[in-house]
């Protein structure tokens, strides 16, 4: 409330204001009990202050830590965390270089967005899917100029974001070879993984070639990457890989190393020595009918969204030109034998309905397929339930290049 010199002018005799009183002939109890503060208040005095700084010390402490986790394990798992460090490797590929690295979980998507960027030419041919293909090498183009477009688990936004890339800095193939697969239309709220965050900008700007809404869900990774680089058990497990490491991740002219996986500069990645020996095909088998038997209820996601946004991305396609080849990547035998007669499998049967009716809209071929008996697929082929050799994918390749050959004659 503000207060005036008139207010004090027309104070009434009621009204009361705090003056000195006389000190004179009081009491030393009177003196005790009117003190603002006794002797034995005053020893207490500075307590607050104190308490508010140690307060502050801890925060402090405690802030200071959580970076100091955070900075550890960006810098342990740079290829995961670290743009900068994700942008240089990318140019390291595209140079021609390998790259090594401590394993693959990585952030794919920026790095494939940073290679695209600094290709020096335009694929003949381009695999756009998940890690299925993540073994598929140039060399199975059998001199064709093959590039490896993977990113780990697709989803129906990373056909408009992978496409984007190539659009955007006039590297379009001419002939590109899409998955079509189980998860590919699964709606964002029901995902429980955050790696196919980074492609949303390249979504999005896709969608605004089509004129098609696209959401704008996770419009950062800041979150759920965050979480993970404040993870102390992921710090402990980063900092057990570096000591026992014998070499550290970089640049290099190898395409195979004893104890490190290989980034190779055509897109796809090479497994260490190390790790195929422990890709035994009784540890194969094992999590291929582990992961069989929890999808067995659980048909594939169809949303109808997806569905209408990868329709507009092969009409898209196919108007600059492009040949598409939809591809189902096959299954291990032992999980598709798992996964027979179950849900799963009648949702398999829908996903195949649809990409024959892609196909046939947009004139195109299908190769491949989930069932991995017609292609001679075996299981000793598979590291799990999914992720096949190049022996096996080298099938799927042979029957893109025989119909490119029919359509060049």
């Amino acid at each position: 409330m503000n207060t005036t010199s008139n207010d004090y002018v027309e104070r009434k005799g009621a009204d009361r204001r705090a003056l000195p009183r006389n000190e004179v002939g009081r009491r030393d109890w009177d003196h005790a009990t009117t003190d603002l503060v006794t002797d034995k208040g005053a020893q207490g005095l500075g307590r607050n202050d104190s308490a508010g700084r140690y307060i502050l010390l801890t925060f402090a402490l405690f802030l200071i830590g959580l970076l100091g986790v955070r900075s550890a394990n960006t810098t342990l798992a740079p290829l995961l965390h670290d743009d900068p460090h994700i942008e240089q490797t990318a140019e390291v590929l595209a140079s021609g270089k390998s790259y090594l690295t401590y394993d693959l979980n990585i952030e794919t998507r920026r790095l494939r967005h940073n290679h695209i960027a600094n290709l020096d030419r335009t694929p003949y041919v381009a695999i756009m899917g998940a890690s299925h293909w993540q073994e598929a090498h140039s060399y199975l183009g059998r001199g064709v100029d093959l590039y490896n477009a993977h990113v780990h688990r697709d989803y129906y936004e990373d056909i408009l974001g992978v496409s984007e890339m190539f659009v955007k800095h006039d590297r379009l193939p001419k002939r590109l070879i899409i998955s079509i697969r189980d998860n590919m239309f699964t709606k964002v709220e029901d995902r429980t993984d955050w790696l196919w965050v980074p492609i949303l900008d390249d979504y999005r700007a896709m969608a605004a070639r089509l004129d098609i809404p696209a959401h704008n869900e996770f419009t950062t990774p800041l979150k759920p990457r965050l979480q993970q680089t404040l993870s102390l058990p992921l710090l402990k497990a980063n900092v057990m890989r570096w000591l026992k490491s014998p070499v550290q991740p970089g640049p290099s002219d190898l395409k195979k190393h004893p104890t490190l996986d290989t980034l190779l500069p055509d897109g796809s990645i090479s497994w260490s020595t190390l790790h195929d020996q422990a890709f035994t095909q009784g540890r194969a088998t094992g999590d291929a009918l582990s992961f069989a038997y929890s999808k067995r209820n659980s048909p594939p996601p169809l949303y109808p969204p997806a569905i209408d946004a990868v329709d507009k991305m092969l009409e898209y396609l196919v108007a600059q030109g492009v040949q598409v080849y939809l591809a189902h990547p096959p299954f291990n035998p032992v999980y598709w034998d798992a996964v027979q007669n179950s849900p799963y499998r009648e949702g398999l049967k829908e996903i195949e309905g649809l990409t024959r009716d892609f196909a046939a809209k947009y004139g195109l071929d299908i190769i491949g397929g989930f069932d991995p008996y017609p292609l001679g697929c075996r299981a000793e082929q598979y590291i799990d339930g999914e992720h096949a050799n190049p022996e096996c994918l080298q099938v799927i390749i042979d029957q893109f290049l025989e119909l490119d050959a029919q359509k060049r004659r």
